[in-house]
């Protein structure tokens, strides 16, 4: 589930029926279904994340190596963007946006990789080059520290977690030393805002 940066809506990846469900946030937290209650995505779709500004959203389609966009209406609802998805690598399987909103990452569980991608002005992806970079294992979750400035990629298949800098036009480079271990079986990732 993610949920946009003012609070007011939410959004549900379902893999099962190839659909986001959408909804707003009541007073109380409550959600309510929005119309039309869900929107197409791609093939067996993972994770959907909201861009730090609220405008646009993003879903990683496990079953077709896809990443669909959406630019988010001013009731909240989705509406694909043209085109309605671009390629990633093998088996996406988590994305995540960097706090300036110009760049996005996906993890390849497939392929053991990370796809990297700049964000247009109307919030299409475009792919960086290289258009991916290696990692670990069956890489399952990605995020950005609040900074915008590293990348964190759990990796499931080595129990690992590896890092990176984001550098200059947003594509990343590994750091010294490129992983460190995790507990068995790891899922995800997040970070807190260092002052």
């Amino acid at each position: 589930i993610s949920v946009d940066p003012t609070g007011r809506y939410a959004y549900v990846a379902n893999n099962g029926s190839n659909t986001v469900s959408q909804y707003s946030i009541g007073t109380g937290g409550t959600l309510t279904a929005l119309t039309p209650a869900t929107v197409v995505t791609g093939n067996s779709p993972y994770v959907v994340t909201v861009d730090p500004t609220g405008r646009y959203a993003y879903v990683a389609n496990n079953g077709d190596d896809t990443v669909s966009q959406y630019s988010i209406g001013t009731g909240g609802t989705l509406s694909l963007l043209s085109p309605a998805a671009v390629a990633a690598g093998g088996g996406p399987q988590s994305v995540t946006v960097d706090p300036t909103g110009r760049y996005a990452y996906v993890t390849n569980n497939s392929d053991d990789t990370v796809s990297q991608y700049s964000i247009g002005t109307g919030g299409a992806l475009t792919a960086l080059s290289p258009a991916t970079v290696p990692t670990g294992a069956a890489p399952t979750s990605v995020t950005v520290d609040p900074k915008g400035q590293y990348v964190y990629v759990v990796n499931n298949g080595d129990n690992t977690v590896w890092q990176y800098r984001i550098g200059t036009g947003g594509a990343l480079t590994v750091l010294s030393p490129a992983s460190v271990a995790a507990g068995t079986g790891p899922q995800s990732v997040t970070t807190t805002y260092a002052p």
